[in-house]
């Protein structure tokens, strides 16, 4: 298991146009992401705080990361980007190893500050990665345009390993990708050939403790078990979550939902 995607609360502050799940207003409790993560870190150490909604608004943010810390995880951290400023020792943060910020959600009327504030992380990054992300870059606000080609003229950008990313200087890239279709259980089936990292490279966990086989299940259509009655241990262990890896790894698609998505098509 490469990583786990783990969604703290699925509230966010914002209504992009892009992101096709309704928000909510649900947080997970400390408890409960204590008693997950002890769960998760056996498995992989490598947790994404993301699925839906915006985790800098979990009213406990701090003692989060102060949690992961302890525990030893390598942590990234997928934001809009708008809350940052709130968390100026945000890279004290031992486990933080990446912050990837959806600069893509800003807009015509985002406040300079929002950009000052991406600046300043760019130039004090203290050795995190920092990513970047312009995607759908063909339908940017005039704003996040500008500042996404300003970017490109004050350094001078190279390409990275990483598919459409430039490095623009050391541990800090410029991720540009077209959006994807988020997956729907009502969508006409695509295809049951093909394979995804779905399950073999990755799970999730939503806000509810449903643990699902990727981050574009937020809803839990492909639902393993849930970590408030069962333990994650069992629940990789299950015969059905085998038989789903295993029609993975010979091209073979089992899931309805996996059947109606698109970016299974990438792989």
């Amino acid at each position: 298991m490469k990583r786990v995607y783990l969604e703290i609360c699925n509230a966010c502050n914002l209504s992009c146009s892009f992101c096709a799940i309704p928000k909510g207003n649900e947080f997970m409790n400390l408890q409960e992401i204590d008693s997950y993560t002890d769960q998760i870190l056996p498995v992989c150490s490598y947790l994404y705080l993301h699925i839906l909604g915006e985790p800098l608004l979990h009213p406990d943010f701090e003692k989060i990361l102060d949690m992961l810390d302890e525990k030893g995880f390598r942590l990234q951290l997928v934001s809009n980007g708008t809350l940052l400023d709130r968390y100026p020792d945000l890279l004290r943060h031992g486990s933080l190893r990446k912050l990837s910020i959806s600069v893509h959600s800003a807009d015509d009327n985002t406040p300079d500050k929002y950009f000052s504030y991406i600046d300043h992380l760019i130039d004090h990054n203290e050795g995190k990665t920092i990513e970047l992300r312009f995607y759908d870059p063909e339908h940017l606000s005039e704003r996040v345009r500008t500042y996404r080609d300003s970017l490109l003229k004050r350094y001078e950008p190279s390409f990275s390993k990483k598919q459409d990313s430039l490095k623009l200087k050391e541990n800090v890239y410029l991720y540009t990708q077209k959006l994807f279709r988020w997956p729907d259980i009502n969508d006409p089936i695509i295809s049951d050939n093909g394979t995804c990292h779905g399950g073999i490279d990755q799970i999730a966990i939503n806000v509810h403790g449903d643990v699902t086989l990727c981050c574009l299940d937020p809803k839990a259509y492909n639902k393993l078990g849930n970590l408030k009655k069962d333990s994650l241990e069992a629940i990789l262990s299950c015969e059905s979550y085998q038989e789903i890896i295993n029609g993975f790894r010979n091209r073979k698609v089992l899931c309805d939902l996996c059947k109606r998505c698109s970016y299974k098509e990438r792989f």
